[in-house]
C-alpha cells in the first residue's frame, strides 16, 4: 500500500494534523482576502480564482477533520486506501453477480485448521487474522472475554456472535458501541450467564457486505455461520454447542445479516438481535438475485414461513430510524409464530447511529438473558429473575404502531438545512463582496495618488476618523484582520456544517443533537 494510502483515519495524529491544517488555512485566507482586494488584485478571473481558494480550503479541511471526529466514534473506515475504494464503489458501482447462491460444502475441519494464534489489542480485545478452511476467506476476528476469563476455571461459556455494518470494522464498532464495558457489566450483575462476545470481520473487500454465498463472490456466508464458531469452539474449549446459548446479533446491515444466518442456521443460534436492521436486504450481491429472491430473504417472510423451534429475536431501532428499522421489527412481530418469539424495543428517537446502540447493548443482553434456556444451557445458575427486573430490561419499549416524524429543528430536519442554507449564503457573500476592503487605516496612511479608488474603498470600509484617529497603525490592521478572519471562519465553518448535515439527511443517521453531539464527544478521546 502506498504512503498516501497507509494513512490511518482514525488516529488521533492524523486528526490533528488536519486541525493544524484548517487553522492555518483561515490564518493564511484572512491575510490574503485583502489582497484579493480589485485595488491589489485588478483581474478579475485571477481575483475570483483566489477567493475560490481562500474559502475552499477550509471548508475542506474543517469538513474532513469533523468527519475525521464521527469516523473515529466507530472506526468505519481505518486508512486513505480503504476510504478511496469506498468512494470509488460508491459513485461507479460494483459487478453485479446474478448467478445465484454458491452451493459450499461445509465440512469439519482439522484441528490444525483451526488453531489460531490471538493477540492481545490496546482496548483489551483477543485478536487474530485466521483462514476459514471452508470459506476460504481470511479476515481479523475479534474476541471479547469477561476480565476473568481462564480456559481452565471450570466454566462454560455463552457465545455471542456481533456483525458489524456497512461500511465499518468489528473493532471499531464493538469499540464505540461499549460492548466489553457492557458485558462485564452484566456478568458481574447476574444477569447474563458467562459469556464471550465474537465479532469477526466481513470486510472481504471494498463492495457492500454480502450475507450469503453468491456465486463469484467470497464464502461469507460459510464463515459466519460454520469456520468462525468452529473455530472458536476449538480455540476457546469452554465454550458451549448447544444452540440456546448461542446468539448471533448485529448493527444496521449486519442486522439484517444475523437475523437472517440465525433463521437459515437453527443447528448452530438459538437466538438473534437486529440493531437497526431491515426486513430486506437493500445493500450487496443479495439485491441482484431476482424480486422473487429479495422475497423469499425478506426476514418477516421467512419467519412467517418457517417451522418454529423456539428461535428468540430482539429487534431494536429507533421510531425515527430513516432505514426503516421499526418497521421491520413491526412486521417481525406480526409474522412470527409460536413458539418463536419477537421482542421489539422502539424508542421514539435515536435514528441510526452509534450512541443508540451503545444504549441498547446492556439491554439486548438483559433481554437474552431473561430466559433460562441460555444458563440451564451453559450449567449456570439462572438469570431469568435478574435479567428480568434489571434496569436495562425495564427500559424495552415494545411497539403496537410506528410513526415516523422529522422534528424540523432536528440534524435532519428541512428548517435546520433551510437556516444553514441562509446562513451559508450570507457569510460567502459577506466574505466574498465585502471583507477584502475590511483594512483598517486612518485617512493620513491613504493613497492620495488614487482617490478614485479611495472614495470606492470608503463604501465599503468601516472608517471614522473620530474614531480611530487616535489607534496606532499596528491595531488598526490587527483589527482589519480580525474581521476578514472571523468573516472567513464563519464561511468555512457554515458551508462545512451544510455538508455534514446534508450528509446526514441522505443517510438518515443522526435526528438528535445530543446523540451528535455524543457521538463528537466520542471521536476525540
Amino acid at each position: 500500500m502506498s504512503a498516501l494510502g497507509s494513512i490511518p483515519l482514525t488516529s488521533i495524529k492524523t486528526l490533528a494534523v488536519v486541525v493544524v491544517l484548517a487553522i492555518a488555512s483561515l490564518l493564511a485566507g484572512a491575510s490574503a482576502l485583502a489582497r484579493s482586494a480589485p485595488s491589489r488584485c485588478p483581474g478579475r478571473t485571477r481575483r475570483w480564482l483566489g477567493r475560490t481558494v481562500i474559502l475552499l480550503v477550509p471548508t475542506i479541511l474543517i469538513a474532513s477533520a469533523g468527519a475525521l471526529v464521527f469516523n473515529r466514534s466507530l472506526g468505519l473506515v481505518k486508512t486513505s486506501g480503504d476510504l478511496t475504494k469506498l468512494v470509488f464503489s460508491t459513485v461507479f458501482g460494483t459487478t453485479a453477480q446474478s448467478g445465484g447462491e454458491a452451493d459450499v460444502e461445509a465440512q469439519s475441519a482439522a484441528a490444525s485448521a483451526l488453531d489460531a494464534t490471538f493477540t492481545k489489542t490496546e482496548d483489551g480485545m483477543l485478536e487474530t487474522t485466521w483462514t476459514g478452511p471452508s470459506s476460504g476467506i481470511t479476515l481479523p476476528v475479534f474476541v471479547i472475554t469477561p476480565r476473568d476469563y481462564s480456559p481452565t476455571d471450570g466454566k462454560t461459556y455463552a457465545v455471542i456472535e456481533l456483525l458489524h455494518g456497512y461500511p465499518g470494522e468489528a473493532d471499531g464498532t464493538m469499540q464505540g458501541a461499549q460492548v466489553q464495558e457492557a458485558l462485564n457489566n452484566a456478568i458481574d450483575e447476574g444477569i447474563i450467564p458467562p459469556t464471550i462476545i465474537v465479532g469477526p470481520s466481513l470486510s472481504v473487500d471494498e463492495e457492500a457486505h454480502d450475507c450469503a454465498d453468491i456465486e463469484g463472490r467470497p464464502a461469507i456466508y460459510t464463515w459466519v455461520s460454520h469456520d468462525v464458531p468452529e473455530m472458536i469452539r476449538h480455540n476457546f474449549p469452554n465454550t458451549t454447542s448447544n444452540r440456546d446459548a448461542w446468539m448471533i446479533g448485529g448493527f444496521s446491515a449486519g442486522a439484517y445479516c444475523a437475523v437472517w444466518t440465525a433463521l437459515r442456521t437453527p443447528e448452530t443460534y438459538g437466538a438473534a438481535a437486529s440493531l437497526s436492521g431491515y426486513d430486506t436486504q437493500i445493500e450487496g450481491q443479495m439485491t441482484n438475485q431476482g424480486e422473487q429472491y429479495l422475497t423469499d430473504n425478506t426476514l418477516s417472510v421467512m419467519l412467517a414461513n418457517r417451522t418454529p423451534d423456539g428461535m428468540r429475536i430482539y429487534a431494536m431501532a429507533a421510531g425515527d430510524d430513516a432505514v426503516g428499522g421499526a418497521y421491520t421489527a413491526l412486521k417481525m412481530a406480526s409474522a412470527v409464530k409460536e413458539p418463536d418469539s419477537v421482542t421489539t424495543d422502539v424508542p421514539p428517537t435515536g435514528g441510526h447511529a452509534g450512541p443508540l446502540w451503545r444504549e441498547h447493548i446492556p439491554t439486548m443482553l438483559a433481554w437474552w438473558g431473561s430466559s433460562d434456556r441460555v444458563s440451564r444451557a451453559v450449567g449456570a445458575p439462572s438469570t431469568a429473575a435478574t435479567a428480568q427486573s434489571s434496569e436495562a430490561s425495564a427500559s424495552i419499549e415494545p411497539v403496537t404502531t410506528v410513526t415516523h416524524e422529522v422534528r424540523p429543528t432536528a440534524p435532519n430536519g428541512y428548517l435546520t438545512l433551510g437556516l444553514l442554507i441562509a446562513g451559508v449564503l450570507v457569510s460567502l457573500i459577506l466574505t466574498w463582496l465585502v471583507a477584502p476592503r475590511w483594512q483598517l487605516r486612518r485617512h493620513e496612511d491613504e493613497d492620495e495618488g488614487d482617490q478614485a479608488d479611495s472614495r470606492h474603498r470608503a463604501r465599503h470600509r468601516a472608517q471614522h476618523p473620530g474614531l480611530f484617529a487616535s489607534v496606532p497603525r499596528p491595531a488598526l490592521r490587527a483589527l482589519g484582520y480580525l474581521a476578514r478572519l472571523t468573516s472567513l471562519g464563519a464561511a468555512a465553518v457554515s458551508a462545512a456544517l451544510l455538508v455534514g448535515i446534508a450528509a446526514n439527511m441522505v443517510g438518515g443517521f443522526y435526528t438528535s443533537w445530543s446523540s451528535i453531539a455524543q457521538s463528537f464527544m466520542d471521536g476525540l478521546r
